[in-house]
């Protein structure tokens, strides 16, 4: 149902009797009036009424203007709204005692949006107030939808620009300074490095600090598809091109027209594919799968690989002449452990994201976490840390992050790493140091440690560990 109570009508005629017969039958429509009766009274009302976010609402609903003013001729007071970019989308209901065609189209063509004859019935003026109140709401989703794409697009420049690959790390600097540089180019790209290093964040980088940032950034993974889904994936398929091709198929290259396309997994790409990729490269142009249609299309190609495609040239899986035309400028991203500096600011980055998201308060880590970080080899590189950390939030029981808060697999790690004799030697000593901060609260021992009281105690007896008597 219709939300009258929250609709704001202004009328504005510089008759008082039909300012009053249109507010009291409004008011009983359950809408909020309010008069002006004359132009000049009118368009100071406009500039007192403040919405509550100018940017997406306006001081009134809807304006009910005769046009016959005793100060002002309603066509000019209209014009005046209509070019107002705080008014402009307030619809206008023009009331006229002329009942020419041409004088209604000379205050449609001033920006009114409808007019209504003097005298009029009260069922007409009604019903055109609440047409008009319809299409004011659908031109407010429209505006507010357009108003988030914005916000989005700003949210992804923001998210993707070099600046946000965080790293201090040398290597990180140099890769900072080659976006930089070749952002504004159409070169091929192709980024190398293991995975979990954040080659797909830094082809969104080159996309959005380019030139084509407004046009369509397409991930195509190619290690996700058989070959013939692949082809079809990237070129797109004709109807009845093969069984189940029951409709057209636009693929991720013509998706990408203006933009750019980002091929995750090359090196998995098989070498028929790669023939036809080739292609793509060299001309810009290729056939769906099933079609005679040549299509050509513009967009920038970025590839990554966790792959070494030399030796996979030398075993003769991948097609030299593809590798070069990929690797026109290249970029080697360097595991998390060669760049270990980077941890901190890595993982006070990934310990804010995850509050945000958790609802937490975590105010940082523990001496021996960040020596834990530091001794690991991160095989997952950065996507490895970012998980660790989400699990470490979700699991803390205090303000900072401890190594009990982190995954086994972790600690494992670091006790190989620390040289501790065994994993018993370790398991004792978290024990011990858990049940003195509890000052040997064996319940909430257990509860820390997430074991139940026999298992604890049955660790406490075999490890010897006994509260010392004063």
């Amino acid at each position: 149902m219709e939300d009258k109570k929250a609709r704001k009508i202004l009328v504005v005629d510089d008759e008082k009797d039909t300012v009053e017969m249109i507010t009291a039958l409004l008011e009983l429509e359950g809408y909020q009036v309010l008069s002006a009766f004359s132009g000049k009274e009118a368009l100071k009302l406009l500039e007192t009424e403040s919405p509550k976010d100018p940017e997406l609402e306006t001081p009134v609903d809807l304006i009910l203007l005769d046009i016959l003013l005793g100060d002002a001729d309603g066509r000019d007071i209209c014009l005046k709204i209509k070019e107002d970019e705080k008014l402009k989308f307030i619809p206008v209901i023009i009331l006229t005692v002329r009942s020419s065609l041409q004088d209604k189209i000379n205050s449609l063509n001033l920006g009114a949006d409808d007019y209504l004859t003097k005298p009029f019935i009260n069922e007409e003026l009604v019903a055109k107030v609440r047409v008009m109140l319809r299409i004011k709401d659908l031109h407010d989703e429209l505006r507010r939808e357009k108003g988030k794409n914005i916000l989005l697009t700003q949210a992804l420049e923001k998210r993707y620009s070099y600046g946000n690959i965080l790293g201090k790390n040398t290597r990180m600097q140099e890769i900072y300074d080659l976006i930089s540089d070749i952002a504004n180019t159409d070169s091929t790209v192709l980024i190398q490095g293991e995975s979990g290093t954040g080659k797909e964040l830094i082809a969104r980088a080159i996309h959005f600090n380019s030139h084509r940032k407004k046009k369509p950034f397409v991930v195509a993974n190619c290690s996700a598809y058989s070959q013939y889904l692949l082809e079809s994936e990237l070129f797109g398929h004709e109807k009845g091109a093969f069984t189940g091709a029951i409709r057209r198929k636009i693929g991720r290259f013509e998706m990408a027209n203006g933009g750019t396309i980002f091929l995750d997994e090359i090196g998995e790409v098989s070498p028929p594919t790669q023939i036809l990729l080739l292609r793509v490269l060299q001309d810009h142009r290729f056939e769906r799968v099933g079609g005679e249609e040549t299509l050509e299309v513009d967009v920038r190609v970025i590839a990554a690989t966790n792959k070494n495609l030399m030796d996979e040239m030398k075993k003769g899986t991948f097609r030299e002449d593809l590798y070069y035309r990929l690797n026109v400028i290249p970029i080697f991203v360097p595991p998390l452990r060669d760049r270990k500096d980077d941890i901190p600011l890595l993982a006070s980055n990934f310990l804010q994201k995850f509050n945000q998201e958790r609802g937490k308060e975590i105010v940082g880590f523990s001496t021996e976490v960040m020596e834990i970080f530091f001794k690991h080899s991160w095989p997952g590189n950065v996507r490895e840390l970012e998980n660790v950390i989400d699990h470490a939030i979700i699991v803390a029981k205090q303000d900072k992050i401890l190594p009990r808060d982190l995954p086994q697999s972790i600690l494992q790690t670091a006790i190989s790493t620390q040289e501790l004799s065994t994993l018993q030697d370790y398991e004792r000593g978290i024990i011990l140091k858990t049940l003195k901060e509890t000052n040997w609260n064996k319940h909430k021992t257990s509860k820390i440690l997430n074991i139940n009281r026999s298992t604890l105690y049955g660790k406490m007896k075999r490890y010897g560990l006994e509260k010392e008597q004063n």
